[in-house]
């Protein structure tokens, strides 16, 4: 097979994924700067604009992955953007939301999807510990597998934790694409911990994985609550003595050939 697989982050969580004859878009957040609510009631969401037009975003994408339905995964404005009637996939707990949403090609992935050549593991984790990870509700990751290409493992807002170890070993990806801004609620995160990975997190995750799988680092530099940027996360990972080929950090509109 000739064909690449091509992951381009389009800002914050949001990416538009080239895989197996598919353009999958995940988590879509189109909202221009400033124009969500805040986390923290600091900055409003999001922190920085989108550095493409919306049309050049939802171009030729044929379905949808959400990992899970939280405003800076998936936001009121979407659904002007989408066909109504674009596959448009989720877990179950967040089906109904997309529905109402006038959404009507929406499934659950229980477990796993097939579509062709394309496999679409489904697999979950905790947003955070503790009562901010209860408050914080269910979270999925996906594992995109296909025959000839590399597999990639979209974790979602999930910790690393022992489940996500046995999740890698299960499926082996060769990419691991982990939302890394180290997102936090003051009143809650003094106990319980961030509620995504943070730059500790990551180099946690590095040091315990085979060294063959590549970080995709992504979710940072857009929200008030991610407290990791990239620029902490690159020198945390060169303090730390990283292969940096191992780590890869896209600036908002650039895409990675794998």
């Amino acid at each position: 097979m000739n064909e690449k697989a091509i992951i381009r982050l389009v800002r914050s969580a949001t990416l538009k994924i080239n895989y197996a004859g598919h353009t999958i878009l995940v988590d879509p957040v189109f909202a221009d700067k400033g124009t969500l609510q805040s986390a923290l009631g600091v900055y409003k969401s999001p922190r920085v604009h989108l550095v493409m037009p919306i049309s050049e975003i939802t171009e030729g994408v044929d379905m949808v992955l959400l990992t899970h339905n939280h405003i800076d995964h998936y936001e009121p404005s979407v659904k002007q953007h989408l066909p109504k009637d674009i596959p448009f996939y989720t877990q179950p707990q967040d089906k109904e939301t997309l529905v109402q949403d006038g959404f009507t090609n929406v499934e659950a992935i229980e477990k796993s999807k097939i579509i062709g050549n394309l496999t679409i593991h489904r697999t979950t984790g905790h947003h955070g510990f503790g009562q901010i990870g209860q408050m914080m509700g269910p979270v999925s990751g996906y594992v995109l597998m296909a025959e000839g290409l590399p597999t990639i493992y979209i974790m979602g807002d999930c910790k690393w934790e022992p489940c996500i170890l046995e999740t890698v070993e299960k499926y082996r990806p060769d990419y691991i694409v982990v939302n890394s801004g180290g997102a936090v609620f003051p009143e809650f995160s003094k106990t319980d911990g961030c509620i995504i990975p943070d730059e500790q997190e990551v180099m946690a995750m590095l040091d315990t994985l085979p060294a063959q799988i590549k970080l995709i680092a992504v979710h940072m530099d857009a929200i008030d609550h991610c407290q990791t940027t990239r620029e902490i996360l690159r020198n945390e990972a060169r303090h730390h003595g990283v292969d940096m080929n191992r780590l890869i950090m896209p600036g908002d509109g650039e895409s990675i050939t794998l």
